[in-house]
């Protein structure tokens, strides 16, 4: 009956009104920065929530080990198009960026596709982990399968740090890594046992730059 459907309707719209549901927000993209970050339209500048892809030294030309494939990826996936944009509880990170879990038209999360192939790591910071369990689980499927970053993995001796706080881990004998507080500290063996726990490396920790090349292009969906 019509009461009925208007009453769901009114419903609906008091759930969202008071936070219990993300509609979110559609926007179209711009430009793709990396395998994290986005341009859109109305010049406001996206950081994908729960991932950390590798890092891109724009001025430089060179990238991490995959970055260059991550950032491919990215735009292949949602380069001038229109994405839904969710948000969790923090809306912008310190540098004024939007925080957002990324969704295209057919309800493919990018952010979680792009764990899936191999070319991020995960990152769920508190307070934003509203999808944590959902993320590491992709990340943990590729990890499985030996997917992009995974596929050659070759581990470092010694032991690994990380914080519970910021889910970052640094080598034991990274100067940050003395800084982390007693409560908040974690130890690995590997850096495989960080990454399946759901730590990222800190910036100081990461592979060295790598010279660019042009990745080939895959299509959508990646590989499950």
């Amino acid at each position: 009956m019509a009461w009925r459907r208007t009453a769901v309707a009114w419903s609906l719209l008091l759930t969202i009104l008071a936070g219990g549901l993300d509609a979110g927000e559609w926007a179209a993209v711009r430009r793709v920065a990396d395998g994290d970050t986005i341009e859109l339209a109305d010049g406001r500048w996206v950081r994908y929530l729960g991932i950390d892809a590798p890092e891109i030294d724009h001025a430089a030309g060179t990238a991490q080990p995959f970055g260059f494939e991550a950032r491919a990826r990215n735009r292949e996936w949602v380069g001038s198009r229109r994405v839904r944009l969710e948000f969790d509880l923090e809306r912008y990170d310190a540098y004024g960026r939007t925080l957002a879990y990324v969704f295209l038209p057919d309800g493919a999360m990018v952010n979680e596709a792009l764990l899936q192939a191999g070319l991020a790591f995960c990152l769920a910071k508190r307070p934003n982990v509203k999808h944590e369990e959902r993320l590491l689980r992709a990340q943990r499927q590729a990890m499985e399968s030996r997917r992009g970053i995974w596929r050659e993995w070759r581990e470092a001796p010694g032991r690994y740090v990380g914080s519970r706080n910021s889910r970052r881990f640094h080598r034991h004998d990274c100067p940050e890594a003395k800084r982390i507080l007693p409560k908040n500290r974690v130890v690995f063996a590997t850096r495989w046992e960080a990454h399946w726990a759901g730590y990222s490396p800190s910036r100081e920790c990461q592979p060295d730059a790598a010279i660019p090349f042009e990745p080939t292009p895959s299509p959508w969906p990646p590989p499950r």
